[in-house]
């Protein structure tokens, strides 16, 4: 992917991200690396801009694991997850989430649906402040019923501003 490119779309990322009206974003792309490039440049940026007090992530692989999830992310937030149902897991790991004013939760490798709520992750309504990353290889892996507000297309070929010599404009610094 041409530098300008991954700025633009990195940009988009970030934009998507600040909206107070959007909780789940979801980007894909067929590229590993691109796709682990674009977190890792999301992770700083939003911790170089503060835009979010906490950042976790964790992998959801192809046959997600509730309780490995929520370890996961209660381990990411210092919380020592003991309680046996997966429901009880559900709420305490909620409850901590929710202590969090800001707070963005990436789940990479993502290739089918889950259900947030089983899992712990407060969004919506449920916590303004909690938005949701889901990163994919396609389109495919990001069903419907996830409820992603915006999807972004990282292998899309970013047409660039003649007027800006062919590069993208204010790409800026990641």
């Amino acid at each position: 992917m041409p530098l300008e490119s991954a700025y633009i779309i990195l940009n988009e990322i970030m934009r998507a991200l600040e909206q107070p009206h959007i909780g789940i974003v979801g980007i894909y792309g067929s590229s590993n690396a691109n796709r682990k490039n674009a977190v890792d440049k999301v992770t700083k940026r939003v911790e170089r801009d503060g835009l979010f007090n906490v950042v976790v992530k964790t992998s959801v692989k192809k046959k997600p694991d509730s309780k490995r999830i929520q370890g996961e992310l209660g381990n990411l937030l210092g919380l020592q997850l003991h309680e046996k149902t997966t429901r009880e897991r559900a709420t305490r790991l909620c409850e901590r989430i929710k202590m969090k004013d800001k707070i963005l939760i990436i789940l990479h490798d993502f290739q089918r649906e889950i259900d947030l709520a089983e899992i712990g992750i407060p969004f919506g309504n449920d916590h303004k402040g909690c938005k949701i990353l889901l990163v994919a290889e396609n389109k495919e892996s990001l069903p419907h019923k996830m409820k992603t507000q915006i999807e972004i297309d990282m292998d899309k070929e970013v047409l660039l501003d003649p007027a800006c010599g062919g590069g993208g404009c204010g790409g800026g610094d990641v």
